[in-house]
């Protein structure tokens, strides 16, 4: 080669690098294309573009996008872009290309979804990918090439956007998943009987007819605007066919053209759907109408039953949601339980639902059950007692038992599984041996006897939907052999351990007192309570408990002394409950049975132990209270031929006091009152005058009387106008030794306001009304304290004296022997006080002490009850109630002509004179020493109401019998010859009698009334 053709070839070369490096460049520089945007914005206005990927717009502050404007650069590609928006109000906007508005601006209307697309050969050498920032939703998943991105149908607004450009086969640059959210919908037509297909609807719209009898014979089911993967499938039951095989997404599930009704159908989701939605649908069936919702598979209509679809509902709902509707009976079958049962001939016909298989007398040893026609999926499962296995399983026909082997089954259990037992229950119950047909079971409960070795000779089962009525009574399906266990709270042990049937609880041989007992009947087959009530040294019976409940108090310092117990309910019919205790000094007591006393009363001697067992109705020992109680109470009743309500309406003729509202308001009518003011005079040598003037000439005086300072006096009238006097003519006009005069008023001081009474006698009531109770009554004349005054209203309070006119109500409270025979302080208004207690000196000396004048006096008490035959107790609680423990100015001693004279029962004194009468009929009968005044006020007692020396001849032996005498009321149908007016005088004599008796256990006799 020559230079020249060297140099050409080199200059070539050259010229061709630098056009391949030109054109390269070109290339690179156009393979790098790049996509700008800009979103105009809420309160913002146009934001700054930005391009590959950024965000545009805003987030986190509720602001919508109204416009945007794209662009593409560096494209290596012909082509470009165009996006179309969906603005709210008018849908999706027609295309635009680069650079150009999309949306509105200036009218508030805000973009929901956006549509974006390559164009040229830049569309088939790369994709475009955007994404939105949506109102509720955040970011969505990406989309591209056109896809929608955002919402629609929803009012939500966009409130940022990417945009990105990757080349074709490059990953999108992020999850693509749900980037438009649309109005979801499921769209279903009907085949139906003589119309062929019918229009399409949507979200629960019925696809069918209803009342016109045609048959849907095909149906197709699609899901419109999905926002997640996934599709819907579906199945019919046709007839003649049965099941179908599902279809999806629109296509045919049925028939068309062979007049064959669907029955039934089944409906799923599939995807992401079925995790984001529930699908619920329903069918209008033949004769039944529209059934129960059903969802997501389960059947909907009938099977087996020869009856037609004719319409249909279907509605997706979010996960979590509640259904349309109810849900409690979507799909009817001809569903059935068969059950046979095998005896010493062999196995039984089968039969259904609730049908006898057994009978008396035949022992069964073996269960078969099963189920026919399930609407739903599942089956049965069941369990066999048998006698010497315990409990055999099966299911599903299998045999429970063990058949031929001459084992009875004792109980039976059966259980629905899977679906089934969503939707039913199975009922069963069983005949036993001994006692029949027992209660319905269900659900796996027990149904037979244990422990008892009773046979099963029959059973019925039935199944029934869930909610719906048992097939009868549920009560005593299962029995058992009933069991009592029972612990005591021991002195210094506390509760010791449970133990039954008859062991022992407690301690022997230890002095330890039983203070709580807790008794508790198990395993019983038959309804009721054990009820227990026990009582603790020298208090009352404590209220009755039942079943494990604590009788007694826990860490007591006193003992409990005697128990009853007893069965209540159907229990009660077949078992006896027996029980005995173990007391002090005397070891185990008889045993006792069904609500006798065991244990002591009244001779303070401690339960140490008890046992207490059940015995079968009338298969236990013969016992006696007698036996298994013993007390120092001896009580006889005394019965009258009058009724108590009879005998309360005598005692209301007599006027009965009480103190009990001695602090409640009392009221008089103003009507009645002559209204006025109490008051003092100031001064002393105060001129109290004829009129209201100043007259002291002797002459012409009208000075009437002068009093001091501290004379009581009424005011009549206070605004009367006189001559001055101290800078004011201001006078009153006043009573004064019952004269009318006038006293100047800055010489009197006011103090209260009184009423004087106008009526020949006024009722002072207990409420501001004439129907209210009358607490007594006043003479004409009387001045009431008044202690409210209202100058609208017709009554005014009053302050009234403490003993007040008792109610009919209060009456009969106090009157009624049933209110306080049983309780242990209130018994000794019955005692009989002719029968001495046996107490000796030094007790009632020891209750005596720091008693005022009475400290030491025993021996005047014990003498004066065997002079006259009084109960001595009686007499010193007397004595205290009447001298306020001895402190009374009478009980102390009062002067009397000379002579120091006490009287310690109030003898001879009166409310009007009660300390100078009452010392006039002491001196009288020479009582100038305590002890003569307690013997003579006990001759007193006993001569006018014990020993019978009155004028009715009724002996009045009781405390009861001094206030109310009961037979005179009897005898003469009028109250009279009763000690006190009081109606609670008895009932507040007893405190002490009780006190003095619970020193020491001594005996008592009480004598009950018992009106007609």
């Amino acid at each position: 080669m020559n230079k020249k053709s060297g140099f050409l070839y080199f200059f070539v070369a050259i010229l061709l690098v630098l056009v391949y490096s030109t054109n390269v460049t070109n290339v690179n520089a156009a393979g790098n294309p790049s996509i700008s945007y800009a979103t105009h914005v809420q309160s913002y206005g146009w934001m700054n573009s930005v391009s590959n990927g950024k965000i545009s717009g805003t987030t986190g502050k509720s602001k919508r996008v109204e416009a945007v404007k794209i662009a593409l650069h560096n494209a290596p590609y012909s082509g470009g872009i165009t996006y179309k928006t969906h603005v709210q109000g008018y849908g999706w906007m027609n295309s635009v290309k680069a650079g150009a508005i999309s949306g509105t601006t200036g009218k508030s209307k805000r973009v929901e979804a956006i549509k974006i697309n390559l164009t040229g050969d830049m569309a088939k050498h790369y994709d475009v990918y955007y994404r939105v920032h949506s109102q509720s939703y955040g970011w969505l998943g990406w989309a591209k090439n056109g896809q929608s991105a955002g919402t629609e149908g929803l009012s939500k607004r966009v409130e940022a956007m990417q945009v990105v450009i990757v080349k074709k086969g490059q990953a999108a640059p992020g999850s693509t998943n749900k980037p438009f959210v649309g109005k979801l919908a499921v769209s279903y037509s009907a085949h139906v009987q003589s119309y062929g297909w019918m229009n399409s609807v949507k979200n629960g719209a019925s696809a069918g007819t209803t009342g016109k009898s045609k048959r849907v014979e095909g149906i197709k089911i699609a899901l419109n605007n999905a926002p997640y993967s996934g599709g819907i499938t579906y199945k019919t039951h046709v007839q003649g066919n049965g099941w179908m095989n599902a279809v999806s997404n629109g296509a045919i599930s049925g028939t068309t053209g062979k007049s064959k009704r669907v029955e039934a159908i089944q409906i799923n989701l599939t995807g992401e759907m079925a995790k984001h939605y529930d699908v619920y649908y329903r069918v209008h069936s033949q004769s039944y109408g529209w059934l129960d919702w059903a969802k997501n598979g389960q059947s909907a209509g009938t099977e087996g039953l020869s009856k037609r679809v004719e319409s249909i509902q279907i509605k997706l709902v979010e996960k979590g949601k509640n259904a349309p509707g109810s849900t409690a009976k979507p799909f009817v079958t001809d569903l059935s339980v068969a059950y046979a049962t095998y005896y010493s001939n062999g196995w039984t016909k089968t039969v259904e639902d609730g049908a006898m298989s057994g009978g008396s007398g035949k022992r069964i040893e073996a269960l078969k059950v099963a189920l026919k026609n399930k609407p739903y999926s599942g089956g049965v499962s069941y369990k066999a007692n048998v006698q010497g296995y315990g409990w055999l399983n099966a299911s599903n026909g299998g045999v429970s038992g063990k058949a031929g082997e001459g084992k009875r089954i004792e109980a039976i259990q059966l259980s629905l599984t899977g679906e089934m037992a969503k939707h039913y229950d199975i009922y069963y119950r069983v005949y036993a041996n001994g006692y029949g047909w027992l209660g319905w079971a269900k659900n796996g409960q027990s149904a037979g006897t244990q422990g008892l070795a009773r046979q099963v000779e029959a059973v019925n089962v039935v199944l029934v939907e869930k909610g719906e009525k048992a097939p009868g009574s549920t009560s005593k399906p299962f029995l058992t052999k009933p069991s009592v266990a029972y612990a005591s709270y021991v002195q210094s042990i506390g509760w010791t351990k449970t133990v039954k049937n008859g062991a022992l609880s407690g301690t022997q041989g230890q002095s330890k007192r039983v203070e709580a007992i807790k008794i508790n009947i198990e395993n019983s087959p038959y309804s009721g309570k054990l009820v227990y009530a026990s009582k603790m040294q020298g208090g009352n019976w404590l209220s009755s408990v039942t079943n494990k409940e604590v009788s007694g108090i826990e860490g007591y310092t006193k003992p409990l002394e005697v128990v009853k117990i007893n069965l209540s309910g159907e229990i009660a019919n077949y078992y006896d409950i027996y029980y005995r205790v173990h007391v002090q000094s005397y070891g185990w007591l008889g045993w006792a049975k069904n609500g006798m006393k065991a244990g002591t009363e009244g001779l303070f001697k401690r339960v140490e132990a008890m046992e207490v067992k059940l015995v079968e109705k009338g298969k236990g020992e013969a016992v006696s209270e007698k036996n298994a109680y013993r007390t120092n109470v001896y009580t006889t009743k005394t019965y009258y031929n009058i009724s108590f309500n009879k005998a309360l309406a005598l005692q209301m003729n007599t006027s009965p006091q009480t103190d009990k509202y001695s602090d409640a308001k009392a009221y008089a009518s103003k009507e009645y009152l002559q209204m006025m003011d109490k008051g003092k005079i100031t001064k002393n040598d105060v001129k109290l005058r004829t009129s209201p003037e100043l007259k002291d000439d002797k002459k012409d005086s009208n000075v009437a009387a002068k009093v001091k300072s501290g004379t009581s006096i009424l005011v009549l009238d206070d605004n009367v106008v006189g001559d001055e006097y101290s800078d004011s003519d201001r006078w009153y006009k006043i009573e004064y030794k019952e004269k009318e005069l006038f006293v100047h008023s800055s010489l009197v001081k006011l103090e209260t306001r009184v009423g004087r009474v106008k009526a020949t006698t006024l009722n002072i009531r207990s409420k501001a009304s004439t129907t209210s109770h009358v607490y007594g009554s006043v003479k004409k004349g009387t001045l009431l304290t008044v202690l409210k005054e209202d100058e609208k209203s017709k009554w005014v309070e009053v302050s009234y004296n403490a003993w007040r006119n008792a109610t009919s109500s209060d009456v009969k409270y106090y009157l009624n022997p049933a209110n306080f025979s049983s309780d242990t302080v209130q018994r000794f208004q019955f005692l009989d006080l002719t029968k001495s207690s046996e107490v000796p000196v030094s007790i009632l000396n020891k209750y005596l002490k720091g008693k005022g004048i009475l400290e030491g006096q025993g021996q005047a008490f014990v003498d004066a009850g065997k002079k006259y035959g009084i109960n001595e107790v009686y007499l010193m609680a007397h004595t205290l109630l009447e001298t306020g423990n001895g402190k009374s100015t009478l009980a102390k001693g009062i002067e009397y002509k000379g002579k120091k004279v006490y009287n310690m029962y109030g003898i001879g004194a009166y409310d009007s004179c009660p300390e100078e009468c009452g010392a006039e009929a002491a001196y009288k009968k020479g009582w100038d020493t305590p002890y003569k005044a307690i013997l003579g006020g006990a001759a007193f007692i006993e001569n006018g109401y014990i020993g019978g020396e009155n004028s009715y001849n009724i002996v009045q032996n009781t405390i009861y019998k001094m206030r109310w005498n009961p037979e005179l009321m009897n005898n003469k149908s009028f109250a009279g010859h009763q000690y006190a007016t009081d109606i609670g005088w008895a009932h507040k004599q007893v405190k002490v009698m009780s006190e003095v008796y619970n020193l020491r256990p001594y005996i008592l006799h009480l004598e009950i009334p018992v009106y007609k």
